[in-house]
């Protein structure tokens, strides 16, 4: 309701020639909501793109100041795949107030499509014929053929091959991911193997780190640095600073032969020894449910 309200507003607003923008009020949702109700994806028609990230934010930002819209700001231009840009606009704003103007400020892209951002559901689907839907005409076509062969699939994007083409030419077969808009349909087609090209083939769910993938910054297992909300923490040491403090202390240490600086300590585990070592047990042990439970996802 709040976010129709807004929309309303905004719209209001522009029609009588004024742009009063409406602040959004704190909200109770997640992180990663509030995120996602910031972000907009343009895909470009262009293929061969060549405008930088910072460029285009600036132009952006000047387009809306030149509309009189310089209360929003565009923070983040991140490219992505398939032709695809995303867009981050300040904390205080939702995507919708844009989208709702996208005649204002599309100009500065080569737009195809634009739309909100939203959380896709993801599955793998092993073994596929590297030889089949391995042209650029077979690939455009990919979504309607599996749809056609599993009529129950309902697909939200093209499926990509987890391989680059000049390594698929090297296998005989290869992995593809499928994307949905909701998670029950996951769930559906992970009980039951697909039809394609007269076979039928086995599903995993995607995921985007590997049991064993070590966070950077708090160096504990099953996810990556950039969605780590936990304390720092050094994999030397394991107190909480960052791991070339140690050189620093180093080159300016007096007593070289009793010098504490590299003792080390695990935050695993809290034995002697740096936090990815092959000593540490926690360290075995990622490695040991990776190896039990990972082996039929193929890594990006």
């Amino acid at each position: 309701m709040q976010k129709a309200a807004q929309l309303a507003d905004a719209n209001a607003n522009a029609n009588a020639g004024e742009w009063n923008l409406i602040i959004k009020k704190p909200s109770s949702k997640s992180q990663e909501t509030s995120y996602r109700d910031r972000r907009f994806i343009v895909n470009l028609k262009n293929e061969n793109w060549t405008l930088k990230t910072m460029k285009m934010r600036d132009s952006m930002n000047k387009t809306l100041k030149n509309a009189k819209i310089d209360l929003i700001v565009i923070t983040v231009v991140k490219m992505q795949k398939e032709n695809n840009i995303a867009l981050m606009i300040s904390e205080k704003y939702i995507a919708d107030v844009l989208l709702a103007q996208r005649a204002i400020w599309e100009h500065v892209f080569d737009v195809k499509s634009i739309k909100k951002d939203e959380k896709w559901h993801k599955i793998i689907i092993h073994s596929l014929k590297t030889d089949i839907f391995n042209t650029k005409i077979e690939m455009k076509n990919i979504k309607t053929k599996l749809e056609s062969y599993n009529l129950e699939l309902k697909l939200i994007i093209n499926s990509i091959w987890l391989l680059k083409s000049e390594n698929r030419s090297r296998n005989r077969h290869a992995s593809m991911i499928l994307t949905f808009r909701i998670e029950a349909e996951v769930q559906r087609h992970l009980k039951k193997r697909l039809l394609a090209a007269r076979s039928t083939y086995q599903t995993v769910e995607y995921r985007d780190y590997w049991s064993n993938d070590q966070c950077q910054k708090c160096q504990t297992f099953e996810h990556l640095q950039n969605k780590c909300n936990r304390s720092l923490r050094c994999l030397y040491c394991k107190r909480n600073h960052q791991i070339w403090e140690h050189k620093d202390q180093l080159s300016t240490c007096k007593d070289k032969q009793s010098c504490n600086h590299m003792i080390s300590r695990c935050c695993n585990c809290q034995n002697a020894h740096f936090a990815n070592s092959a000593m540490c047990k926690t360290y075995q042990a990622a490695q040991s449910i990776s190896s039990q439970k990972d082996h039929l996802v193929t890594k990006l």
